[in-house]
């Protein structure tokens, strides 16, 4: 027998295997799936049912301790620095002056605005006098214009009466005439002179120059003030950065304060946390590493989750007169109680997620139908399940990546 005889059963046999080998894998390819008699794909799957566990009602989130409020230091005027007060670090109480400003200049020009209030004030002082005296002497003589008027008027009178009888001449008369004419006259200017004094104030001028001068001390006495530069807070100094000898500009951020007392702690809680922070005025909260028990009253928490963190937002304001809190540090939030729940759970494995969306498979009838959860807590491989599913259920937990909404589905023997 020649060898090409020989080698032709041994090729026939090695191609037969080759296609068995090309067969299993694509039945394994197909995620062990059957074909039905109506020729639709059938996926093998193994399910568990969606069953109430004990979960404890309690659960530990770690927060940031963060300043309840921080304020920059900024100078209100320019200058050179003077003199440190303080130094990065400290403790200040609001008002209290941090550094000073070199205030030479602001108050040589204060000296130079009192100098002119004083003279303006001088020379009202001395027009209300010349006032007060031309009024008196208006007044005088008002009064004898009007009794040399009532003489004049008798001799006017009697002269005029001695002409009708032809006693005195013309001249006589006229002179007496001009003479009572101009005591009139110098009646009715004297009385507008002092209707005039009356009606206006002749030292309104000088008034408003003081004034305004009065004004322009109080920004110098202001602005002076703000050669002092204080705390904005009371808290502590985190940063301070200007010394001795340098100029500052008005605007200049000189440091930061951060306010501990009250003090700030910051957490960003799950859906399945904020639901046991709802409703609480105060929760208890615990220091890394310590089983000291402290407690921080709800200022804010979040209706709704943040699309940046995906979380809800809980803020507590906390005493801290001891600054036993500081900013940086971590604590541990005490959520929830002591009781342990009877919670409708699944496993684990048995959930998809999309984006922020969780879903499972549950088996009805021959069907897989696709179900949204809401999920909550977790106990060790299996998540607790808030809606969506109810007990007893039968969830898919095998093949769930290769399963679509309504599917057909055969369980695993």
């Amino acid at each position: 027998m020649t060898s090409s005889k020989i080698d032709k059963p041994i090729r026939f046999k090695r191609i037969l295997m080759t296609g068995l080998v090309v067969a299993l894998s694509g039945i394994l390819a197909a995620g062990c799936s059957v074909t039905s008699a109506s020729g639709s794909q059938t996926k093998l799957v193994t399910t568990a049912p969606a069953a109430k566990q004990k979960m404890d009602d309690k659960l530990e989130v770690d927060a940031d301790v963060v300043s309840s409020s921080q304020v920059n230091v900024i100078t209100k005027v320019g200058g050179d620095v003077l003199e440190m007060k303080k130094k990065r670090g400290d403790y200040v109480q609001q008002g209290e002056v941090i550094f000073t400003l070199d205030s030479t200049d602001a108050a040589r020009n204060r000296e130079k605005t009192e100098l002119s209030r004083q003279n303006l004030q001088a020379q009202l002082d001395k027009t209300s006098e010349d006032i007060v005296t031309n009024r008196a002497v208006l007044k005088n003589t008002i009064e004898k214009l009007q009794l040399s008027i009532a003489d004049l008027e008798k001799s006017y009178n009697n002269i005029h009466n001695d002409y009708d009888e032809g006693l005195v001449p013309k001249a006589q008369l006229d002179k007496a005439e001009t003479q009572l004419k101009t005591a009139r006259l110098d009646l009715d200017t004297a009385q507008k002179q002092l209707a005039n004094i009356e009606a206006t104030d002749p030292l309104a001028s000088l008034k408003i120059q003081i004034e305004s001068t009065n004004v322009a001390l109080q920004d110098i006495d202001k602005t002076l003030s703000d050669f002092e530069v204080k705390a904005p807070i009371s808290g502590v100094l985190t940063d301070l950065n200007p010394e001795k000898g340098v100029t500052v500009q008005a605007g200049y951020v000189a440091g930061v304060i951060q306010q501990q007392n009250p003090i700030k702690i910051h957490a960003d809680l799950t859906e399945s946390a904020v639901k046991l922070a709802r409703g609480k005025q105060a929760i208890p909260f615990t220091l890394q590493g310590s089983d000291e028990k402290l407690t921080g009253s709800v200022s804010y928490l979040a209706d709704v989750m943040s699309p940046q963190s995906k979380s809800f937002v809980l803020e507590l304001t906390a005493p801290n007169a001891d600054m036993k809190l500081k900013s940086g540090m971590r604590v541990k939030l005490q959520l929830g109680g002591d009781s342990t729940q009877d919670v409708v759970t699944v496993p684990a494995a048995s959930i998809v997620k999309e984006g922020n969306d969780s879903y499972v498979f549950v088996v009805s009838g021959d069907q897989a139908e696709r179900r949204k959860v809401t999920l909550g807590r977790t106990a060790d491989t299996n998540r607790e399940v808030v809606s969506g599913v109810k007990e007893g259920e039968q969830i898919v937990v095998s093949g769930v990546q290769e399963l679509k909404d309504k599917d057909q589905v055969e369980l695993r023997k």
